[in-house]
């Protein structure tokens, strides 16, 4: 007698091991689809990351999220969802023009755009910014996804790092770009290009370990929790922590 309910579990179990499970990205928060907008279907490969952005901003109660590097918009957007629900401003640098259109003007409110390198800004400047808002001059939130070069990602940490608040969040982009290729979440493989690991390479200099990027893995060293997500061209979160965070 055929147990056919074991045979169908069989077939499925083998359907699975020969077709890769592919995933699609999706916005369940209406804040978060509401500031993405048509881009919440863009190919760029930061868009399987945009939810963790989101969320992870949200997380840390940001007052002021510094976002370095804009380019097309797609991340500033997701970053102004959040500075929307958290009640918070987003400061966005980049060396270009980039303008941000088709998005609620709610948004808009709690945007500045300056066009400065981002390492420069990072001193006078940037106190400058904060104390005509009445803020201390430190970020929460920060996303970096500028030239992905190891010397220039130094410097940001550098830089940056000093000005990221207590239990704050840096966030980078592009710390997997492989040999010139990356893979999404819904399984298709674009090109991209090669940057000899210059973001994750910074990062592991900074910390003092040695990391498969290639690999999802998770961290705590030098006064930071970290996790890394290898798909899209890589994104990696450095959580600041503090002293009474590792006690138990």
């Amino acid at each position: 007698m055929i147990d056919w309910e074991d045979l169908s579990n069989k077939i499925g179990a083998a359907r699975r091991q020969l077709r890769p499970q592919r995933w699609a990205p999706s916005c369940p928060s209406p804040v978060l689809a509401d500031a993405l907008g048509r881009w919440a279907g863009s190919p760029a490969d930061i868009r399987d990351h945009l939810g963790a952005l989101f969320t992870e901003t949200v997380a840390v109660r940001p007052r002021l999220i510094v976002e370095l590097g804009t380019r097309g918009g797609v991340s500033t957007r997701a970053l102004l969802a959040a500075a929307e629900v958290a009640g918070a401003h987003l400061l966005s640098l980049d060396i270009a023009d980039c303008p941000l259109t088709d998005i609620p003007d709610r948004f808009l409110r709690r945007w500045s755009f300056v066009r400065a390198d981002d390492v420069a800004f990072a001193g006078q400047p940037f106190a400058d910014f904060c104390a005509a808002r009445s803020l201390p001059a430190m970020a929460e939130a920060i996303l970096v996804d500028t030239s992905h070069r190891y010397d220039h990602t130094r410097e940001e940490l550098a830089s940056w790092l000093p000005r990221l608040a207590p239990r704050g969040v840096i966030m980078f982009h592009d710390t997997h770009m492989g040999a010139g290729w990356y893979r999404r979440l819904d399984g298709r493989v674009s090109r991209g290009w090669n940057n000899e690991r210059g973001v994750i390479r910074a990062i592991e200099e900074h910390l003092g370990r040695r990391y498969d990027e290639t690999t999802f893995f998770s961290d705590v060293v030098a006064g930071f929790a970290v996790q890394h997500v290898p798909w899209s061209s890589g994104f990696t979160v450095l959580r600041r922590l503090e002293q009474a965070d590792l006690r138990a």
